[in-house]
């Protein structure tokens, strides 16, 4: 879709029109002005309503109306419609032409007031959307310098929060995000204030400036805000992003508890299901296994059904850890069996090397100490790519199943081990016979927070490290606004 373009529009008046005819068309201006007003109308009604495709219309309309006044081009009524306009562009997904429209709108310098700060703020949101972010800040900035009411500073602050993560400086966006949290909490608004505080702890996480206690406190009164909010159906994602901040801090219970407030929120099978994988994660790091079975069980059986099998292959990874550690080793070694194939379904190369690995781990639990060399040796082959702690301690567990064989009389030859993995055999760390395999117990996958579901969290369930990937934040905020 084109801009309009008032430059190029017949609307210029020739010299030889009369004094008479100048005289008609200033006189059909009022009628004129008044079908501005209901575009404009309707255009803020559609966008309302969420019909972006009708609002961009209106706007577009009404532009091209104001654009033929007979008045001087930066008239007050055509820089309006070009800031509606220019803002429509932004919401749609078009912030290159939405900015040249809103920079055409911008007032004078000593203007103020709340509509002057919208301004700036829109013109911020286009270069958030562009990507040049010390861009925005400053016009962020700018609108701050015009809102008063603090429920109207709430979202700068929070948008500023995400440009300064987005730079890599969380220590800012920590604080900025608080300041968000405090502006929305005043304004009335406890769930907006929730949503900011929770960032700002993840923002914490991120930061050596801030202690464990202060993220805690953070995350407490984040959890109370969102308690008093009477959007609750909306706060599934944030009571998930709890528990992902608790499992960080290896505070598995307060998780497991966060995930389960999330439960009943999830809007879809899919994130159910995702919800489900964390809580059977927070109780396998808890040794609850009997529950991790039930949660994990169920989590696969959800993420099939909605043809997620990259997440079903993971849940069954963790479910197969689960039933080991009962002592079912057998049910152990069909769970990995299909986590294996699942992975190998949806192109996971990480899950195919650690349902190997596990599967090693379940043969030799079993005895099958030949079964054992062959997975670890496919686990090896699976994880070129992987860090050398990684290959290192496979290279251990592969030693030991073949010495473990070969005691038993086994014909497997031992220099089947450096041609294995390309690389002498490490001397130590061997793990004894039977010991559960890493993978088992290794990276489970939480999942949350992005525009069309919650994205991949990974925790390594036996040490509680949490490694979050690098998102969005505006993505993040506008996936749960």
């Amino acid at each position: 879709m084109s801009a309009p373009n008032p430059e190029g529009t017949p609307h210029e008046l020739k010299p030889e029109l009369s004094n008479c005819k100048k005289k008609e068309k200033k006189s059909k201006w009022p009628e004129q002005e008044a079908r501005i007003r209901a575009l404009t109308r309707a255009g803020h009604g559609a966008l309302l309503a969420g019909q972006h495709q009708e609002a961009l219309t209106n706007f577009q309309r009404a532009f091209v109306l104001a654009s033929k006044a007979p008045r001087k081009s930066d008239s007050p009524v055509l820089r309006a419609c070009a800031f509606n306009l220019g803002a429509a562009y932004v919401e749609t997904g078009d912030p290159a032409r939405g900015l040249e429209l809103l920079l055409r709108a911008q007032p004078e310098q000593k203007a103020q007031g709340r509509g002057h700060g919208d301004q700036c703020f829109n013109v911020a949101l286009a270069y958030h959307a562009l990507g040049d972010l010390p861009q925005a800040l400053a016009w962020y900035h700018r609108a701050l310098g015009h809102y008063q009411p603090l429920g109207d500073r709430g979202q700068a602050q929070a948008n500023m929060g995400a440009c300064y993560q987005a730079l890599g400086r969380p220590a800012l966006a920590a604080r900025c995000l608080q300041e968000a949290s405090r502006a929305h909490a005043q304004a009335g608004r406890p769930r907006a204030a929730a949503l900011a505080l929770g960032d700002a702890a993840g923002c914490m996480l991120q930061s050596p400036q801030h202690g464990v206690g202060e993220v805690v406190r953070a995350l407490e009164k984040s959890w109370r805000l969102a308690e008093r909010s009477p959007e609750q159906g909306l706060l599934g994602h944030h009571y998930n992003d709890l528990g992902l901040s608790y499992a960080q801090l290896q505070l598995f219970p307060l998780a497991a508890e966060a995930f389960l407030q999330a439960l009943p929120l999830c809007p879809g099978p899919g994130e159910e299901a995702t919800v489900l994988r964390n809580l059977g994660m927070a109780h396998n790091a808890l040794g609850n296994y009997r529950q991790a079975r039930d949660f994990h069980q169920r989590a696969a059986d959800l993420h099939g059904s909605v043809g997620q099998r990259w997440e079903q292959g993971r849940s069954f990874g963790s479910l197969a850890f689960a039933l080991s550690q009962l002592g079912d080793h057998e049910a152990a070694r069909d769970n990995y069996l299909h986590a294996l194939q699942a992975a190998q379904d949806a192109g996971d190369t990480k899950g195919q090397w650690q349902a190997c690995e596990g599967l090693g781990a379940a043969a030799a639990r079993l005895g099958q100490h030949h079964q054992a060399v062959k997975y670890y040796k496919e686990a090896l082959a699976r994880c070129q790519k992987e860090p050398n702690s990684v290959r290192e301690r496979l290279v251990a567990k592969l030693a030991d199943a073949m010495r473990t064989h070969l005691a038993r009389g086994g014909l497997a030859p031992l220099l089947s081990l450096t041609s294995a993995v390309g690389r002498p055999q490490v001397a130590g760390g061997a793990c004894p016979a039977g010991t559960p395999a890493r993978v088992g117990r290794g990276p489970a996958e939480l999942q949350h927070r992005c525009s069309g579901g919650w994205e991949d969290h990974e925790v390594t369930e036996a040490e509680g490290s949490l490694k979050a990937p690098e998102t969005s934040w505006l993505l993040q905020r506008l996936g749960r606004e």
